[in-house]
């Protein structure tokens, strides 16, 4: 029975079904087959558990193995399937929050259906990436909150700081909301119980983090970052072998010891001011107004300035970052930003029912049905708009699988998805089983998901040429040239410098010694 007033079952159900829903969305437009860069990285190694980039992913790796035991397709598509999994369950526990937060169903159903059907929120939940997980933890942190201010029972803070702890080895931006969980346990905590379950869940999420971090450490197979990036450009990097031979010292590397928050505002102004008039631009002024409704009517609830405040600080703390960080990937941020921003919205639409309501109550104080009725009916003219607002994306997805940002974004060759496959096969038919390959960071990982994967060539070594020859990694060539075969599958601008090129097939040259 108490299980039921923290949830009621008919939210419970409706929350599920919108996640399915999401979730059928998601599977329709899903990428089908491998990637490159990143994707392709993390495609890989969520099979063959290896390390990634910075900074590490290491329990993303994890979860991702599990999906890759899903016994359907292939293993890219397995990886990609993810994403739409945790980006539709971020759908169902939006829907929650708002219910919880007091919004109406109607208002609650409107926010989550246009947070899964936003392009910037369902571009990043059709592939391979770590940011529809990383909302999806966000909301689950907040939702356990919530769940345990309701009901007193810590132990819904002790699986929220797990999942904290754990989110340091999916993606930076759940750690970027810590500040904003600590603040809210600082105003609403009384209990020393509720602080010591809160940091049992954080300290055991961080040691399953660093488990499965030297895990990966130990277990090192030749797709891991170490093999294919660290160790062949140690010198580009800054390091030394000597630097980097010990578990904790790769522990710092992968996990730079260097303060995230000196990140904040490095961009230009002007850069900074065109990030701002861009995001705007990514809503509607009458939904953008009625975000801002939403945060500003739960400031107004004397009882839920607390949660309001949390979701401010959360958002400001991700949502600043993506505008004000130097390097260009930052639209990704604002995937886990959509779930503060419909959290508001859902909050906004059910402000604006609630008005009609008193209005209506007023007017026609002898009918209140017709008090609880127009709402309603307006509540689904929001869902309406929401709908049609995406229905060219929705469209698209029905009749063939794809959206507007697919195209137009070039996500992958949609018409012929097996593309980069071909393309490393091609090199991978004109190199031994023994060679070594260098190319650029966006290819590397499609060769050795190809390789090492499809046709289980794992005694082909593939390396990131970086665009500067450093010692460690003409060292690394010296080392080798007399045993194995080396290519380059571009063009080096420099390395015509040290050896001569023969090319054998298209952006495929073979090293040898001058």
């Amino acid at each position: 029975m108490e299980s039921r007033k923290i949830i009621s079952r008919e939210d419970l159900l409706l929350g599920i079904f919108l996640s399915i829903l999401s979730f059928a969305l998601y599977i329709r437009t899903l990428v089908p087959t491998l990637l490159t860069a990143d994707a392709a990285e993390f495609q890989t190694l969520s099979y063959t558990l290896g390390m990634t980039h910075p900074s590490g992913y290491t329990i993303y790796v994890f979860m991702g193995k599990f999906f890759t035991l899903i016994p359907i397709k292939n293993i890219a598509y397995r990886v990609n399937l993810m994403s739409a999994f945790f980006g539709a369950f971020a759908v169902g526990q939006v829907y929650l929050i708002i219910r919880k937060l007091g919004g109406w169903k109607i208002a609650a159903s409107a926010g989550a259906i246009a947070l899964s059907v936003n392009p910037l929120f369902w571009r990043r939940t059709i592939f391979a990436e770590t940011y529809a997980p990383a909302a999806s933890m966000i909301a689950s942190i907040f939702l356990l909150i919530l769940l345990w201010d309701e009901s007193k029972k810590p132990l819904f803070l002790f699986f929220a700081g797990l999942l904290g702890g754990l989110s340091v080895g999916i993606h930076s931006t759940v750690v970027m909301t810590a500040l904003a969980v600590l603040i809210y346990l600082l105003i609403k905590a009384r209990r020393r119980v509720d602080w010591l379950n809160a940091a049992a869940g954080a300290t055991l999420g961080l040691l399953l983090f660093f488990l499965a971090f030297f895990y990966l450490d130990w277990h090192n197979p030749p797709s891991s970052i170490y093999n294919t990036t660290y160790l062949t450009n140690l010198s580009n990097l800054g390091l030394t072998l000597e630097e980097f031979d010990t578990p904790l010292e790769r522990l710092f590397a992968i996990f730079p010891a260097e303060h995230f928050w000196s990140y904040y505002f490095s961009a230009p102004a002007e850069v900074i001011t065109e990030r701002l008039r861009e995001y705007l631009n990514f809503y509607p002024r009458w939904e953008f107004g009625t975000i801002l409704l939403g945060a500003i009517t739960l400031f107004f609830n004397k009882k839920r300035v607390p949660e309001a405040l949390y979701l401010l600080i959360a958002f400001f703390l991700v949502w600043g970052f993506a505008v004000t960080v130097s390097f260009g990937v930052y639209k990704e941020f604002y995937v886990p930003v959509a779930v503060m921003v419909h959290i508001w919205l859902g909050m906004g639409i059910g402000a604006i029912l609630s008005g009609f309501a008193r209005l209506l109550q007023r007017i026609n104080a002898q009918k209140p049905l017709v008090a609880s009725l127009v709402p309603s009916l307006l509540g689904i003219a929001f869902v309406a708009a929401f709908l049609v607002h995406a229905k060219a994306d929705l469209s698209l997805a029905i009749q063939n699988g794809s959206t507007t940002f697919i195209l137009e974004e070039k996500i992958y060759p949609f018409d012929v998805p097996g593309r980069y496959v071909r393309l490393s096969t091609r090199i991978l038919r004109k190199v031994e089983d023994n060679a070594i390959v260098f190319d650029n960071w966006d290819r590397i990982y499609t060769h050795i998901y190809t390789a090492h994967i499809l046709e289980g060539r794992t005694g082909i070594a593939f390396h990131e040429a970086f665009p500067t020859l450093g010692e460690t990694t003409l060292a690394y060539i010296e080392a080798n040239i007399d045993e194995r075969p080396i290519y380059f599958a571009n063009l080096h601008p420099e390395i015509s410098n040290y050896y001569d090129l023969k090319q054998v097939g298209d952006n495929l040259y073979r090293l040898r010694r001058k």
